[in-house]
């Protein structure tokens, strides 16, 4: 995008995303698959380069998608791995799902109205459309429940132009201290198997773990898992980080994002100014203050105003004021010999400080997946090592 000028951007570290992909991996039963789920442009890391570090590591055998636009941009950008859409694809646009299916793209599928699209698609393009059938264990979203779900694999097996490639569910609770419900999810998908064997191919996929199970439940890992918050370096919730490393002592996520920006101008103000929209912070000395070329358009987070910290020259400063729309006001009283042009970090490590997506998500009413995903996916990306 043209019209955009740099000032905010994002640094994505591979070696964070190659141990965090180790990590996983050695916690895997040697038969079990694993897929890189990069749906949401990577939760904010971006699709395309999340995806390369993946395909070239050697360490990952799917990627997931949310989307099949999604799925259709990495074909674009020459992602060769086998590609699974998870959630959503427009089935009356037959053209798109074409073109998946002759770019070997699989498709979780839970409703009628998509199979039949499937089907369709499967006969324009020659080829028959790859399916992984996602049934309902108790999450109550996506998915078939009851005798739907035995009565769908029975209709996949009966079409040429469809071929049941796996079969899914997801999980409620994965990151629960106590994993009662999870074990239930797990009764339900292995009885499920088990009664629905006779229409089952030989070899299929059966994937139910995300982040938090696998690192928790070895029962839950089947023969593919779908690593996606750990992939970045980010602990699903802090119950799995401490149940993850009683567990597996050694285990060591590495975050691999860095946001930054700039400072752009500084004041000095005296005692008794009121700064910014709504009049919410007033100097109780004299201050110097840091104008920062972001706001909630970038993704920096309203919610933030009198309450974020950003550091700058390896020293934590706090947010003064609403944040805007493209501005951030930063008190920087206490950092010696700052000058216009300094580098600014939101989230990430400088020096030996760092502001982590759980600090900000915890400050802002959230959690950290929703920080990191809801950076702009406009601000530019950038490999770093």
């Amino acid at each position: 995008m043209a019209l955009l000028q740099n000032h905010s951007w994002v640094e994505i570290s591979r070696s964070a995303l190659l141990n965090n992909l180790r990590v996983h991996r050695n916690l895997l039963n040697s038969e079990v698959k694993l897929m890189a789920v990069v749906k949401s442009n990577a939760y904010g890391h971006d699709l395309v380069l999340s995806s390369q570090i993946a395909e070239k590591s050697g360490l990952v055998d799917w990627l997931g998608v949310a989307s099949l636009g999604e799925a259709l941009f990495l074909r674009q950008a020459k992602i060769k791995l086998p590609i699974l859409v998870l959630s959503y694809y427009q089935p009356l646009v037959l053209k798109e799902l074409v073109q998946g299916i002759r770019q070997n793209i699989s498709f979780m599928l839970y409703e009628l109205s998509a199979l039949r699209a499937l089907e369709r698609a499967a006969i324009l393009s020659g080829r028959p459309a790859r399916v992984h059938l996602k049934i309902d264990t108790g999450m109550a979203r996506l998915g078939l429940r009851g005798k739907l779900a035995y009565d769908f694999i029975k209709l996949i097996k009966q079409s040429s132009w469809l071929k049941l490639e796996g079969v899914a569910t997801h999980l409620a609770t994965a990151e629960a201290k106590q994993p009662g419900f999870l074990l239930q999810q797990l009764g339900n998908f292995s009885f499920f198997l088990e009664k629905a064997a006779p229409w089952l191919p030989a070899n299929y996929w059966q994937h139910v773990a995300c982040t938090a199970a696998l690192t928790t439940v070895k029962a839950s890992q089947f023969n593919l898992v779908r690593l996606g918050i750990g992939y970045y370096g980010l602990w699903p919730s802090p119950e799995n980080e401490q149940v993850v490393k009683e567990l597996h002592p050694s285990f060591k996520l590495k975050p691999a994002l860095t946001w930054k920006t700039t400072v752009i101008e500084l004041q000095h103000l005296p005692p008794k100014v009121t700064v910014g929209y709504g009049r919410t912070y007033t100097t109780a000395r004299n201050i110097l203050m840091a104008l920062l070329p972001v706001g909630y358009w970038d993704g920096y987070r309203r919610s933030l105003s009198n309450r974020g910290v950003v550091l700058i020259r390896g020293q934590a400063c706090p947010v003064i004021g609403r944040v805007c729309m493209n501005i951030t006001m930063v008190d920087v009283t206490e950092v010696k010999n700052i000058r216009v042009g300094d580098e600014v970090v939101l989230l990430g490590r400088q020096g030996k400080a760092e502001v982590t997506a759980e600090q900000i998500a915890t400050k802002s009413g959230t959690i950290n997946y929703e920080v990191v995903t809801g950076i702009n996916p406009l601000l530019p990306r950038r490999a770093v090592k």
